[in-house]
């Protein structure tokens, strides 16, 4: 049988265990304080010279004798019994035997007779009196209250010890198990109920158990969740206002087209512009949609990133022209890559075009190539005017703009798709600010095996 090897294993049998070894200490302890005291008298009598005046008075005056001075004379404590038992282990006075040991002092400590001449006698367990008449009589000295578990003082201290370490035990186990699983069911409950700031204490999420990891796992459960819930308020409010301006400047254009009762070249052109804004903001949404919380497969292709960058490089150069910038591109030809050869090509695209947009005039936007063994690796590099640093990580959030940006072309959702593309295949992107200005993407996919 293999043991489990999780903390809480240990930390519940470091109790158990824990507790066992109190109970046992306790309970010799008590045992031993009780059991002195209760045990006293009897100590004294059993190793008092009582038996040897019991022996002189049925020596001197027989069984009758020594009938009357252990009723009237012997100095017998009231917690010891005295008992003077025959052949048939029957006490002279007619006091009874304790039922639970009437079988052992039978046939231990009376026993049977022997022929006294024989030179061998066995052990006896209390001494023997010898009558006048030859009669041999059985001098055994009992504590009165003692019974199998010991008198009832010693069971009352075996019980309270057992109590006191159940009760400490149960308490530790309830504040080391209880209070963590009744924090994590008050963060779940209010969770549930819309509290999305609802966190387990740090002092339970810190701990280096199953119940601590539990713990952290909840709260950065909860922390996503905050953090979905927010995107979504900011993505509805933004996709509202990227939708409202266009179609409130298509309104303004058929309205201005209604009062001529014509329509100008230019107007048609503007109303062309906003319908393709329109159109691409909607084409975003869908996709991020799509990469983002679709549960369907992706297309697996093998996929050449040269040929896929030379390819979008010049399908690009027209908007670079008009930035007056340009795209150099440094490719390998063994950079090959599985996955969805569209979805690849929009993160690659929205990268590209994002650099092309903020890139300085006469720079250049530059595409590079490299692989090892198990990823590819591409670089996005421009000219721009670049992030504050502590910026970095939120720029592929979903309508997140630099705290110095203007409110350009995009839809606000590029970097974003660009992101859960790139993660869909099993890769990642981030973004690092170059010396002498400027942001460098870079993407990491896993190598396709060719072999």
């Amino acid at each position: 049988m293999q043991l489990p090897s999780t903390r809480l294993y240990w930390r519940m049998a470091l109790y158990i265990g824990t507790a066992l070894l109190a109970f046992v200490v306790l309970s010799l302890v008590s045992v031993y304080i009780v059991a002195t005291g209760e045990l006293e008298n009897y100590t004294a009598t059993k190793h008092s010279g009582i038996g040897r005046e019991a022996a002189a008075v049925l020596r001197a005056g027989g069984r009758p004798a020594l009938e009357r001075w252990l009723r009237t004379e012997a100095a017998i404590p009231e917690d010891v019994t005295v008992y003077v038992l025959d052949a048939a282990s029957r006490d002279i006075r007619g006091l009874p035997l304790p039922k639970l040991y009437a079988d052992f002092i039978r046939r231990s400590v009376v026993g049977v007779p022997t022929d006294t001449a024989d030179n061998y006698q066995p052990v006896r367990l209390a001494p023997q009196l010898l009558a006048p008449n030859g009669e041999i009589y059985t001098f055994l000295v009992l504590p009165r209250r003692f019974t199998l578990l010991g008198s009832s003082l010693t069971t009352l201290g075996l019980l309270a010890a057992a109590i006191l370490v159940i009760a400490t035990v149960a308490w530790w186990i309830a504040r080391g198990v209880g209070r963590p699983l009744g924090e994590l069911q008050r963060v779940v409950r209010e969770l549930a109920s819309g509290q999305i700031e609802a966190r387990v204490p740090s002092a339970i999420a810190a701990r280096r158990d199953e119940l601590g990891y539990l713990a952290a796992d909840v709260n950065r459960m909860a922390a996503q969740i905050a953090g979905l819930l927010s995107s979504r308020s900011r993505l509805m409010s933004d996709l509202s206002h990227e939708l409202r301006s266009p179609l409130a400047r298509l309104q303004a254009a058929v309205g201005l087209a209604a009062h001529r009762s014509s329509i100008e070249d230019a107007t048609v052109t503007r109303i062309e512009q906003e319908i393709r804004r329109i159109d691409r903001a909607i084409g975003d949404l869908l996709t991020f949609s799509r990469v983002d919380s679709s549960p369907t497969p992706l297309q697996q292709h093998l996929v050449k990133l040269e040929e896929l960058l030379r390819t979008l490089a010049r399908d690009e150069d027209l908007e670079a022209a008009t930035h007056d910038c340009r795209i150099e591109t440094n490719a390998i030809d063994s950079a090959t890559v599985v996955g969805d050869p569209d979805l690849l090509r929009s993160g690659f695209e929205n990268i590209l075009r994002n650099a092309i947009r903020h890139t300085a005039v006469d720079s250049v936007v530059s595409i590079a190539i490299t692989r090892d063994a198990a990823q590819c690796v591409v670089t996005i590099a421009d000219r721009g005017p670049g992030v504050p640093a502590e910026f970095l990580p939120q720029m592929f959030e979903p309508y997140v703009r630099a705290p110095n940006a203007t409110h350009g072309t995009g839809t606000g959702l590029g970097l974003a798709i660009a992101r859960r593309v790139f993660e869909a295949h099993g890769g990642g992107v981030d973004a690092s600010l170059r010396d002498g200005g400027g942001l460098m993407m870079r993407v990491w996919l896993p190598a396709a095996d060719l072999r």
